[in-house]
């Protein structure tokens, strides 16, 4: 277990310091914004990365959380086209948040098979774990616990309905990889035979985001067809969190996400 410490240390110093550069990038755009504060509440972009506050995890969290309050006050004032875009706008924020401002925190985070860590960088993490952990982080309510514990393809369907899982056997990884293209821009769990993580796919990239249990030992952001745990799985299970419009919902108001069979 000693020999994979530093594989971990690096990872988690080049997280530390990609989340400085997103800090540094976000304030700078911050600054040739010519958007005032009144404004942003009703702005159709994307939501920044909450992150861009201060750089601590606690601050990236509490600003997520003021941005999903702000999104669910502007849902229960409007109806229509502006609730859709309220909704559109909560899925994005869902992916920038996980994927931008929360897990790149939790890079370098030993994994261990028990592992149920609660703090980026300190003791360690198990794939079900490191998901649960994150999704509750970012304000979704749920069974940390008892959905880590489950089989992934039950985390999956206690998330999205069914009309967004897609399930896949034996499928070469560059296949795989290519429908997650086509599927299109998002956030994703995927569940595979003993292993569970996130796909993140932004335009042609589609990144893997799991706490693994081969090299580096920890949780990483690896390109999804040169993951080994990935390519090794011959059952896949896909559900694409920011296509489920219930599911933001949810998010938005702070309701409770029942863990499916128990």
């Amino acid at each position: 277990m000693h020999a994979r410490a530093p594989g971990c240390r690096f990872v988690r110093a080049l997280a530390i310091a990609c989340v400085a550069l997103a800090v540094f990038a976000s304030s700078c755009a911050d600054h040739g914004s010519s958007s005032d504060s009144g404004s942003r509440s009703n702005s159709n972009t994307d939501p920044p990365a909450a992150v861009a506050s201060r750089g601590t995890y606690a601050d990236s969290l509490a600003a997520i959380n003021a941005r999903r309050s702000d999104l669910w006050t502007q849902y229960g004032r409007t109806q229509g086209a502006e609730r859709a875009q309220a909704i559109t706008r909560a899925q994005r924020l869902i992916h920038l948040s996980i994927a931008k401002s929360t897990a790149p925190f939790w890079y370098g985070t030993p994994w261990d098979f028990n592992g149920t860590s609660e703090t980026p960088g300190e003791g360690k993490i198990a794939c079900g774990y490191f998901v649960t952990t994150v999704l509750r982080d970012v304000g979704f309510e749920l069974e940390r616990v008892a959905l880590a514990q489950q089989a992934s393809e039950i985390i999956i369907q206690s998330l999205v309905s069914e009309e967004h899982i897609r399930r896949y056997s034996d499928v070469p990884i560059t296949s795989f990889v290519d429908l997650v293209r086509a599927w299109g821009a998002g956030l994703y769990v995927v569940g595979l035979d003993c292993h569970v993580g996130f796909i993140v796919c932004e335009a042609d990239e589609v990144r893997f985001v799991h706490s693994g249990y081969a090299k580096p030992f920890c949780v990483v952001s690896e390109n999804a067809e040169e993951s080994p745990i990935l390519g090794a799985s011959r059952y896949r299970v896909l559900g694409k969190l920011t296509a489920d419009p219930k599911l933001a919902r949810t998010w938005l108001a702070g309701e409770f996400i029942p863990t499916v069979g128990t």
